[in-house]
Order: C-alpha cells, then sequence, then structure tokens
C-alpha cells in the first residue's frame, strides 16, 4: 500500500538446489566447486540423474585441481566465459548504476556525472528488464511483476550502444532523474533502494566461439605475453563503491585455464579477478554469440534480492589476477578411516 491509492498483493515463489564440494591442495589451498539451479516450479529443477551427472563432474574437477599448478599475479588478455561475464557486469557496473548511491556523499558515485558519455564500446548495450522470466531453458530469478514500492517492472536500458543513458531508479529520486523506473527492492524488514534485476549484456557484433579464441591468442602474441586466461566458471563476487576504500572489484574464479598462443589449454589453481571499474571497461573489446545466464542471491543496503545476468563471453585485453586467500592448514597426515558398514 502507498499513498497513491495502490494496493497490491503479489508473491513469488522459485526453487533453488545448491550443490557444493571442497577439497584441499597439498599446499593447503582449499578449492571449492558449486552448482546451483533455480526454478519457478518444481518440475523445472534437474531430476536425479542429471543432478548425479553434475556431482560427477565437479568430482572430476576437484580432482583436476588438486594437482593443477597456481598462477602467479597477472595482467594480460583474457576470455570470460558467459557465466563469469554476467558477474563481471553484475559487479563492476550494475551496483554502479543504482541510482541511489549518487546522492550518498560517501559514494565515489563513480557515473554520476558520465551520463550520455561513452562507457562501454559501441557494440555493447546493457538491460534490466525484470519483465523476462525466462532465457531459453533457465527461469531468471531476478524477474517480478513489482517491486517493493508497488512500482510494475519495466526494461530499463542502462547502457546504449555504449553510452550511458539513465540509472536503476527507486521512489528516491537524484538528480536529473526523478522518477522510479521499477527497481525499488528488498529483502522482508528492510527499507527498500535501488537494486538490480535481470542484467542483459548484448552486442550488436558478434563472435564464434573459435574467433573469440582466436583473437584471445592474437592479442597475447601482441603483448608479448606468455600465455593468457580462460575464466570458465566462477562463484560469485563483490565490489566497493564508497570513498573509504579502493573503489574495486573482485570476482571469484573456480575454473580457470591458461591458453598458450598455440591454442593450448591448461587448468590452473590460486587466482582472483580484480581491477577498477573505468580502467577495466576501457579494455573490454569483443564478445561471442552465446548467451549464458547465473542466477544468484546480492547482498547490499536492503539485504539479499535473487538477481540474474545474461551475457556472452567477452574478451578483456587487459585484466589482473591476484593470488586467491590460502589456508595455511595442510591435508591430513592420515588417510580417511575406512567404512565398516
Amino acid at each position: 500500500m502507498n499513498s497513491e491509492g495502490s494496493r497490491i498483493r503479489t508473491s513469488q515463489t522459485y526453487y533453488r538446489l545448491m550443490i557444493s564440494a571442497i577439497t584441499k591442495a597439498e599446499d593447503g589451498m582449499e578449492l571449492p566447486r558449486y552448482e546451483s539451479f533455480f526454478s519457478f516450479t518444481p518440475d523445472g529443477l534437474p531430476d536425479d540423474s542429471a543432478v548425479l551427472s553434475a556431482v560427477d563432474d565437479m568430482i572430476r574437477d576437484l580432482e583436476a585441481l588438486k594437482a593443477a599448478p597456481v598462477v602467479a599475479p597477472y595482467t594480460g588478455p583474457a576470455i570470460l566465459s558467459g557465466r563469469a561475464s554476467a558477474v563481471f557486469f553484475h559487479e563492476i557496473l550494475g551496483h554502479r548504476v543504482e541510482g541511489h548511491r549518487h546522492k550518498e556523499e560517501d559514494d565515489a558515485q563513480t557515473f554520476k556525472e558520465m551520463v550520455n558519455q561513452r562507457v562501454l564500446p559501441e557494440t555493447f548495450s546493457v538491460i534490466f528488464d525484470p519483465t523476462v522470466k525466462r532465457i531459453e531453458s533457465t527461469d531468471l530469478v531476478g524477474s517480478y511483476r513489482y517491486d517493493n514500492q508497488g512500482v510494475k517492472s519495466r526494461r530499463v536500458p542502462v547502457i546504449e550502444n555504449g553510452i550511458l543513458k539513465r540509472f536503476l531508479m527507486s521512489r528516491k529520486p537524484v538528480e536529473g532523474f526523478s522518477k522510479s523506473n521499477g527497481h525499488g527492492r528488498k529483502q522482508a524488514g528492510l527499507p527498500p533502494v535501488a537494486r538490480q534485476s535481470n542484467l542483459f549484456v548484448e552486442v550488436t557484433e558478434s563472435h564464434t566461439e573459435e574467433e573469440l579464441k582466436a583473437r584471445l591468442i592474437d592479442s597475447i602474441k601482441e603483448a608479448g605475453k606468455p600465455f593468457g586466461l580462460y575464466f570458465e566458471d566462477v562463484q560469485g563476487g563483490f565490489t566497493f563503491t564508497g570513498r573509504m576504500m579502493p573503489n574495486a572489484f573482485n570476482v571469484l574464479p573456480v575454473m580457470v585455464y591458461r591458453i598458450f598462443p598455440d591454442g593450448r589449454e591448461e587448468l590452473v589453481r590460486g587466482v582472483d579477478l580484480i581491477g577498477t571499474p573505468l580502467t577495466t571497461f576501457s579494455k573490454i573489446a569483443a564478445a561471442d554469440n552465446r548467451l549464458e545466464a547465473f542466477n544468484g542471491i546480492c547482498g547490499a543496503e536492503s539485504g539479499g534480492v535473487p538477481v540474474a545476468g545474461i551475457s556472452p563471453a567477452v574478451l578483456v585485453s587487459q585484466i589482473e589476477v591476484q593470488k586467491k586467500e590460502k589456508s595455511q592448514e595442510r591435508t591430513p597426515i592420515l588417510s580417511a578411516p575406512v567404512d565398516s558398514r
């Protein structure tokens, strides 16, 4: 209910199945692997055979990660898969176009003065659209009919052909944007603020997966680097948007490969993808033609809200990785006891 006279009763049920596993390398590094499935109906979740197949894949990945070499801090070209790119855009762009931040003096306000300026290549657009409930076979949990301030959901093109056009808005106005565009969201019990919904990265000029890898290899050779990186899967990420700390982001990879100039690939471990938004945006070069979706729960000022990201794989001409946090506890000396049952 609100002072406009609106009386809206709406609910949204979704089902989430999560699988997590972790192993430890000989040097003490903990290596996680995650799978999650979202659906608006129980029938949309995978059957037992599909879940067990995913578990088998996780086990194989963890065994391979234990034996994989550690990558030292590195800067150079990389490809982010569609899932990794979706999280990448969520962290470095999405939180910085949430409108209420541009009214808070302790926020860095990265894009406040950049409306109608180029922030991405002209072939890239970024749209937030909570009216889309499904992409191919995947339900999108960032969809809803009305936001938590009674405003009907709508499609919001934030970046059009590389140009920043608008912010995500709740009912809290900011300079130049006086009305909500249906993105006032919250967890139960908290006050709503402008939050993300379904993030779509769209490109007008795309490449095949093979063409994008060929461009990566060309970039490796041009930069004189011994290898590039391919981020296949991530577990999530976080970012800082305030002025008190470096205005940076950290995407947490799970499956990462070294790509050598001859095209050879090697699984590696021990890196986090880091950077600052404006520099990283200036290095985005191209995208492929396959969309992938990432569903998750985003935590911020108004609590945890379900969000989704849909993106093609993206080539970035220069990224930076740092060493991943590592436990000092080594693997057990004694083998696991035999189950006598």
